[in-house]
């Protein structure tokens, strides 16, 4: 017999009796199970209770009497923890509103050819946007209507009212035209005078003069060539030097009113000037008015 048989039966002995002892264990550690189960160890603990607030009130005597020095005296206060109803019951914050700015004046056109003129409270500055154009850092320009611009503002559309859609909202109604009393006189076909003072007070308020019609773009060989007023208000300014529904504002003294930043500018130009020619066209015919400021 070979030697190494030996060595080799002695050590398959032994992992035999090792499996058999293992096997034997396994055995009494379940019949030990059966008698004695451990049931303490799957026990869920109970959930804490609403006592520990109270239980700190405990201490409150201890603050109050300053038992470890003048430093610690004062006033136990449990701290509430808002209840999920209060903390889902939190209101929004509120929408962004854009009350530094004032609406002037409106052109609706086309898509390039809409515009608003816009002032900045703040600074006293006019500016004039035109669709789409960011209005003063707050938004893009996505609506104009007569009396209303709206700005996109976070997600949210953000109106831009003029002076007059600030008051109708206010009193819940369209407020009446102020009435230019004295303005203009006809004095002959085209001609008219027109009271300085009254011009002068009309111009300082020009936001308000430009909601007394609806001025929009007129169009020739793709071109702007004026604008057509539109809503003229009689007792307006517009309708008391003589301008009508339909007519083209083309030139103001010579300078041709083709864009918003003219027609401003032109409007603004008036103050201090002694005769105006006002070139438009009425019915299709080329017209000629002469004001004549006293």
């Amino acid at each position: 017999m070979p030697r190494w048989i030996l060595p080799l039966n002695i050590l398959l002995g032994l992992i035999i009796i090792g499996v058999m002892a293992l096997i034997a264990a396994d055995l009494v550690s379940f019949k030990m199970s059966k008698l004695y189960p451990r049931s303490s160890r799957t026990s869920v603990a109970p959930p804490p209770t609403a006592s520990a607030p109270e239980d700190l009130q405990s201490f409150a005597p201890i603050l109050e009497k300053g038992l470890f020095g003048k430093a610690t005296q004062g006033k136990l206060t449990p701290i509430e923890q808002p209840s999920p109803t209060q903390k889902a019951a939190a209101a929004p914050p509120p929408p962004p509103v854009l009350n530094d700015l004032t609406l002037l004046g409106t052109a609706v056109g086309s898509f390039r050819e809409t515009f608003i003129l816009v002032a900045k409270n703040s600074t006293h500055e006019e500016r004039v946007f035109r669709l789409g154009d960011v209005v003063f850092s707050s938004g893009p320009l996505v609506s104009v209507t007569k009396d209303v611009a709206e700005v996109l503002v976070s997600g949210r559309r953000v109106k831009i009212l003029t002076p007059n859609a600030v008051a109708a909202e206010a009193a819940a109604a369209p407020p009446a035209t102020a009435a230019q009393p004295g303005l203009a006189a006809s004095a002959g076909a085209g001609n008219y005078v027109v009271d300085q003072r009254a011009l002068n007070a009309a111009l300082d308020n020009i936001g308000q003069a430009m909601t007394d019609a609806r001025l929009l773009p007129s169009m020739k060989d793709g071109k702007v060539e004026g604008f057509r007023a539109t809503e003229v208000k009689p007792q307006g300014i517009f309708g008391t030097i003589g301008i009508k529904n339909g007519d083209v504002l083309l030139r103001m003294n010579d300078f041709p009113i083709d864009s918003p930043e003219k027609a401003i500018q032109s409007f603004a130009s008036l103050k201090g000037q002694s005769r105006i020619k006002l070139d438009l066209i009425r019915d299709g015919k080329p017209t000629t008015f002469n004001y004549d400021i006293r």
